[in-house]
């Protein structure tokens, strides 16, 4: 990658439990989208909240800040995801990436469970933000890297 482009720096990741759900579980499914040899490094951070109707829902939360992890996680993710899930990166691409230059994905929670990295638009997911360097990037820098990093 030349110095003048963008690439990821920071991993921000995050799933909301439910009360119907084993926070384990969804812990698990976190872990599942980072390549083994990271996961025994995450440092996870647990908030509860009240959901509408007053429930109790629990948002779990890691990040990573070292961009060498960060490349490795994000091309492990590009590894995995499906062509057709490229594909739909790709199509919507310019409405993932806000003002700052930040790219917000949703893998599919049960998936990741089960090891597969799967897009989803809306419902049970893991979001993540993926920041990159640059003081405030492009959004052709930001898709090269993606490109680069097998995403889209």
């Amino acid at each position: 990658m030349a110095a003048n482009e963008s690439g990821p720096v920071r991993l921000d990741v995050q799933a909301a439990v439910q009360a119907t759900e084993d926070a384990d579980k969804v812990r698990t499914a976190i872990e599942q989208i980072f390549p083994q040899s990271i996961q025994k490094n995450l440092h996870f951070k647990t908030t509860k909240l009240r959901g509408h109707y007053h429930n109790p829902i629990f948002r779990i939360e890691t990040q990573l800040t070292q961009q060498a992890l960060v490349r490795q996680t994000i091309s492990a993710i590009g590894q995995q995801l499906p062509s057709e899930d490229r594909n739909q990166l790709a199509q919507t691409f310019p409405s993932r990436v806000n003002t700052k230059g930040h790219l917000f994905l949703r893998l599919d929670k049960q998936e990741a469970y089960q090891g597969r990295i799967r897009i989803i638009n809306r419902g049970d997911s893991i979001r993540l933000v993926i920041r990159f360097s640059g003081r405030k990037p492009t959004l052709n820098e930001i898709e090269t890297s993606c490109r680069e990093f097998n995403l889209i």
